[in-house]
């Protein structure tokens, strides 16, 4: 058990632990509840990056966090996607990149869990790690726009949103290509 408690693990398992208070913060309807919200997301977007350096750089790279990691981005990026329309943060038309990113993500879930089945080993590429960055800042501006009060942080937000949306695509065809034989 011990040699699954590794430090990226732990930061890995954070994002899970962390996700509720990030919800309760928008029923606190509030300045505040909205600013521990953006806060609890940045922490865990922080996370998602230390915890690969960390198991890069401690050589501490596991199969259970190749496991958790990928599912935990992707449940941290579903909640908040869902969040930014439950709780009215962005336009209506932002529902277009939700809609591919949603997708997008459960196609590449089906894919690896296969690749995986098959023995290939997957991993992150750069370009789907840069989707995940412009994902992860372009929430992160929507969530702010509220507590700061600027419209234009959240159209910037949205327009990196999309971006996110075409990144996803992009690294979502190259990846299927890669690990699907056609």
């Amino acid at each position: 058990m011990k040699a699954y408690l590794t430090l990226p693990n732990i930061l890995t398992l954070s994002r899970f632990f962390l996700l509720p208070f990030f919800i309760v913060g928008f029923y606190i309807n509030s300045k505040a509840g909205m600013l521990m919200s953006f806060c609890v997301f940045v922490i865990c977007c922080i996370t998602d990056y230390l915890d690969g350096y960390y198991a890069r750089s401690m050589k501490q790279v596991s199969r259970l966090g190749q496991m958790l990691d990928p599912l935990a981005d992707k449940v941290l990026i579903s909640i908040a996607i869902v969040s930014i329309f439950g709780f009215g943060l962005t336009s209506r038309y932002s529902v277009v990149p939700a809609t591919i990113i949603l997708c997008r993500e459960i196609a590449i879930s089906g894919v690896r869990d296969a690749s995986e089945e098959s023995g290939s080993c997957v991993k992150t590429s750069l370009l789907s790690k840069w989707k995940t960055a412009t994902q992860m800042i372009s929430l992160s501006l929507i969530f702010l726009a509220p507590i700061i009060e600027c419209v234009h942080i959240r159209y910037i937000g949205e327009l990196l949103f999309w971006l996110s949306a075409t990144l996803a695509v992009i690294s979502g065809l190259k990846y299927c290509q890669k690990h699907i034989d056609i």
